[in-house]
């Protein structure tokens, strides 16, 4: 029984000891040059996989909270706010575990050095930056095959991706919801005549 308090006590301790990490998006926010800012949780990254992906699914699983801005680079003082913002954060004690070029912009994610539970990444484009924070856990194994998924990410999508690709899709599959509806209403109205 000693052994077992002994055990739980020092857990406690331990996680006591654990260095509380804030959202530091949140004195980005107050910068207020983004454009976009979306606090994402379970319920909602399970409506963001409309196509209920497998890979992203499991990928998201363990996410509590994600948190993202958008900065547009239409005036260079966002650029200036966003350098001064990022010299300012204490980035020395997190190791990359992800970098890549895709889809035209520099993709890095960040976790403080032997923690897994925290994540910062950003998306770098010629156009503007997505940052993201998230609390909880995520496979990055995961990252290249939802980055080529067919995922809708809304505003997201449209800013990584290639912006009149994205509005060429959303076309379409618009397109197929209406011929769907229509179809429906055909076939309704064939057997009501029957």
């Amino acid at each position: 029984m000693r052994i077992l308090i002994l055990s739980i006590l020092s857990i406690l301790i331990f996680s006591a000891c654990e260095k509380k990490i804030e959202d530091p998006l949140k004195s980005l926010q107050e910068k207020e040059i983004h454009t976009l800012n979306i606090n994402l949780y379970p319920s909602n990254l399970k409506m963001i996989n409309t196509k209920n992906d497998p890979n992203f699914a499991e990928a998201t699983k363990g996410i509590q909270k994600l948190h993202v801005l958008q900065i547009k680079w239409d005036r260079e003082s966002k650029k200036a706010d966003y350098a001064e913002w990022k010299s300012q954060q204490d980035f020395n004690d997190w190791e990359s575990i992800f970098s890549a070029r895709m889809e035209n912009a520099d993709i890095e994610i960040k976790a403080p050095e032997g923690r897994k539970d925290i994540l910062f990444a950003s998306a770098d484009t010629k156009d503007g930056l997505f940052v993201g924070f998230l609390e909880g856990t995520f496979d990055i194994s995961q990252v290249p095959a939802l980055m080529k998924a067919d995922l809708d990410l809304g505003p997201i999508g449209d800013f990584i991706q290639d912006k009149e690709k994205q509005k060429e899709h959303r076309e379409k599959v618009r397109k197929m919801h209406k011929e769907m509806k229509g179809d429906s209403t055909e076939k309704q109205s064939e057997s009501t005549e029957e």
